[in-house]
């Protein structure tokens, strides 16, 4: 082979090289910032949401309701549909409900979108066997901007719109 075309085919290889390495990096850098809003995800719960609801719950349980709150972590079923890293807050017209057994009660979750770095709110206000509700929320919040004042006013919006649910 000529120099020239084995230069030529040289320096393509090396082009390559260099961008899948360059492509690699970046997926590498874009997955550990999705790693890290995550965790930042889970200590908003702990130090946040999670005592708010725990409050909630407690109120809920002292007038007649059942209730279940359940940190989620991202998981895929076999049909490659996603479910993203939540906690959720179920509520039951009945304090003895038993959760375990039908997983389908009225619920506020909030939900980490580790592409957008956004968190979002799911409010589902139908009881079984009842009409209603369930979207997301239009509004969404970042780890800065999601404050006790925030997660207080959420939840009690959507225990009003689940228990006005008849």
């Amino acid at each position: 082979m000529k120099e020239e075309n084995l230069n030529k085919l040289n320096s393509l290889f090396s082009n390559l090289k260099t961008e899948e390495q360059k492509l690699k990096e970046s997926q590498e850098k874009q997955k550990s910032e999705e790693d890290l809003f995550i965790e930042g995800f889970k200590t908003l719960c702990k130090n946040l949401i999670d005592p708010k609801m725990q409050e909630f719950r407690r109120m809920l349980r002292q007038n007649g309701y059942g209730c279940k709150i359940s940190l989620n972590e991202e998981s895929k079923n076999g049909t490659g549909i996603n479910a993203q890293t939540n906690i959720k807050l179920q509520i039951a017209r009945n304090v003895d409900s038993n959760f375990y057994t039908n997983n389908k009660f009225p619920h506020i979750m909030f939900t980490a979108d580790k592409y957008y770095k956004k968190i979002g709110v799911h409010q589902d206000t139908i009881f079984q066997n009842g009409t209603g509700t369930a979207a997301l929320k239009e509004q969404t919040y970042t780890l800065e901007t999601l404050d006790e004042e925030s997660v207080e006013k959420e939840i009690v919006d959507s225990i009003e719109k689940i228990l006005m649910n008849k």
